[in-house]
């Protein structure tokens, strides 16, 4: 038998601090097929049922990863509906299994993917399969089986990626006026959240605004205004002040310098915010 190159699977799920053992179970089948993988735990305290976060989960991580590796995605409201399984391999040759429930439309355009297949192809499920447990009886083993080489197309027919459910983040550009309307994307330990305004070289894409150290600018949550501070780090503002700062993962955050934003104003994830330029 020929020896087992190293691959990695990363686990994305909502199963929380009480749902350990819900992950283990799934180790311990992507294990039993292949023992040589390398497991990443990704995350596991995504809120239940958001895809809004696991999309950013997925979106801001996976590029950091080699090629090859496998990442499955297990926060599945739908589990035992009609709603498909999908498999999928990049451009960057990455696969990623998952539900399509509207997480992939918001990590990849049509053009990221290569190859996408529904998964049905039960020979390669863990048996008996349960009705609510799909990350463990057909995701898991399905990204096992990846890693040893198995081509995706033994796992069930093609399917378009274009066809992939939508779930659409609001994000509406005012170019005359300078403003935006985006959404809460995620929301760290720290309170800041993280908005789906993506900011390139200290600029907006398709608009003219830069994002320019020191200006300060108005955000409108439920018809209150706030004025912060554009930054560049958290300290360039005094205490519990409020800043704008250009995140790690290169989009916009709504943060108070050693304070919590979230708490302070009282914005949630999916809850839309207006910014004025």
């Amino acid at each position: 038998m020929a020896k087992l190159e190293k691959k990695i699977i990363g686990l994305v799920t909502d199963f929380g601090a009480k749902g350990h053992h819900y992950v283990a179970s799934m180790k311990g089948v992507i294990l039993k097929i292949n023992p040589k993988v390398k497991i990443i735990d990704i995350s596991h305290n995504i809120a239940p049922f958001s895809i809004i976060e696991t999309s950013y989960i997925v979106k801001t991580t996976h590029k950091y990863y080699p090629e090859d590796t496998v990442f499955i995605v297990v926060v599945d409201p739908g589990v035992g509906s009609s709603r498909e399984i999908v498999a999928i391999k990049t451009i960057n040759n990455q696969f990623f299994v998952g539900p399509d429930n509207g997480i992939f439309s918001n990590v990849f355009s049509p053009d990221d993917i290569v190859e996408c297949v529904t998964v049905e192809n039960q020979n390669y499920f863990l048996k008996p399969i349960s009705k609510i447990f799909h990350g463990r009886d057909i995701m898991a083993p399905v990204g096992a089986y990846i890693t040893k080489n198995v081509p995706l197309n033994n796992f069930g027919p093609s399917f378009n990626p274009s066809k992939f459910v939508k779930y659409p983040l609001k994000y509406e550009i005012s170019p005359k006026n300078k403003k935006i309307t985006c959404v809460i994307q995620y929301i760290d330990t720290f309170g800041n959240g993280k908005t789906n305004i993506q900011i390139k070289k200290n600029k907006i894409p398709g608009t003219s605004v830069i994002f320019e150290q020191g200006k300060e600018i108005a955000m409108l949550y439920k018809n209150q205004e706030y004025h912060g501070t554009v930054t560049s780090h958290f300290e360039a503002v005094t205490q519990k002040s409020l800043l704008f700062i250009e995140g790690s993962s290169g989009y916009l955050e709504i943060s108070i310098n050693q304070g919590n934003a979230a708490k302070e104003i009282g914005f949630k994830v999916g809850d839309e915010i207006l910014f004025s330029f």
